[in-house]
């Protein structure tokens, strides 16, 4: 059993799927693309152009290419990362959120990710 924290990944678009993956794992992290019931410590949600969902009791790093249009929409109890991502600027920030969450928290299952 491994140690590293577990960041939920949910894009849809697979080469920025994969890239962000391969940047966590690089960074130390567990990464999953769907709940598989093993504890979460983050979740990380590239908001497309469907909306960010909502993830209930986990810490959630929104990816927007348009971050004043989520907030015209209302979206709240989140952080929010704009695209382009630049450097390590998605592990500083799940660096900064972790810590707030504590240990691993809860385990999101498919009902529990809405969009």
């Amino acid at each position: 059993m491994s140690n590293r924290p577990l960041i939920l990944l949910l894009v849809d678009d697979e080469p920025l799927r994969e890239a962000l993956r391969f940047s966590l794992e690089t960074e130390g992290y567990a990464v999953a693309t769907r709940p598989d019931g093993r504890p979460v410590a983050a979740v990380v949600i590239d908001e497309g152009g469907e909306g960010a969902p909502e993830v209930q009791g986990l810490p959630t790093i929104v990816l927007t290419g348009d971050a004043e249009r989520l907030l015209r929409r209302g979206v709240s109890g989140v952080s929010v990362v704009e695209k382009p991502l630049l450097g390590d600027v998605l592990s500083e920030r799940l660096s900064q959120i972790l810590p707030l969450a504590g240990e691993v928290s809860a385990q999101p299952t498919e009902g529990e990710v809405t969009g």
